[in-house]
């Protein structure tokens, strides 16, 4: 199997747009096309961008509850007020950071983010990252024929571990977890629970273009030669489909106290 990764650069965007319609011309005037089975990942703030999730932090209006969360992590009050409305769940935190569910993923700031953002605003989430995602999927498959999986991205920090990587938020038009349950490994064991999180994976992969910085380059094609991992499936996809609930990770369930006050 060989995996290729192909960048496709957008300029700059401020204000709301039609994503599919610009991903779509993008990946035409780049010199490639789109195949079918290919996976296309598309950076989480791209579609914020799009979804006008652009937030002026001058406008919010902070909380008794923001100020005392503010206060405990030593944050701005306006990104806690944020971080309040927008986390499923506030676990904990840091000076600076409240370390936040979103979505049935671990996210400080509940993903609130203010990098490659204008100065004095900050980006949120979209409400809607799958169903973007399926948007996306079907105007695909509509306009150019082609059947491809979709993977929205953003970077996040890891456990114990220095630097970002990238994760999937949301997925569409393909199974983002391989069951490897039932075979045998190079011993001849056989694995028991062993599921690959193939769309994390490939989030993983694409950080290496799509970068932290300047690059310019919120969507890659992913494309396999030789046998793709990935099955590509017309199914609704949710957090369901590639997450587990709290009381089931092996992370979470290790915390002594998960009812953060403030």
């Amino acid at each position: 199997m060989d995996l290729e990764f192909i960048p496709v650069f957008i300029e700059r965007k401020e204000d709301s747009f039609d994503f599919p319609r610009v991903i779509i011309d993008a990946v035409k005037g780049s010199g490639d096309e789109l195949r079918d089975n290919d996976v296309l990942a598309v950076s989480s703030k791209f579609i914020s961008m799009a979804k006008g999730m652009l937030i002026d932090l001058n406008k919010v209006e902070v909380s008794e509850k923001a100020e005392r969360l503010a206060e405990k992590l030593r944050m701005d009050q306006r990104i806690a007020e944020l971080v309040i409305r927008e986390a499923d769940a506030i676990l904990g935190g840091v000076p600076g950071f409240a370390l936040a569910l979103k979505n049935g993923v671990i996210a400080p700031n509940a993903g609130i983010d203010k990098s490659n953002a204008p100065a004095g605003y900050a980006i949120l989430y979209s409400k809607d990252p799958f169903g973007d995602a399926e948007v996306l999927r079907k105007k695909i498959l509509q306009e150019l024929g082609k059947r491809v999986g979709i993977v929205v991205t953003d970077s996040r920090l890891m456990p114990l571990r220095m630097g970002t990587t990238g994760i999937a938020i949301a997925v569409a038009g393909f199974e983002p977890l391989k069951d490897e349950r039932g075979h045998k490994d190079l011993f001849g064991n056989i694995l028991r629970v062993t599921r690959r999180a193939l769309a994390d994976q490939i989030a993983a992969g694409v950080q290496l273009l799509m970068g932290e910085a300047d690059e310019s380059c919120p969507v890659v094609i992913v494309r396999a030669a030789n046998g793709a991992p990935w099955s590509l499936t017309d199914k609704p996809m949710s957090a369901a489909d590639m997450t587990v609930p709290p009381d089931q990770c092996i992370y979470m369930r290790g915390l002594p106290e998960r009812n953060f006050k403030f």
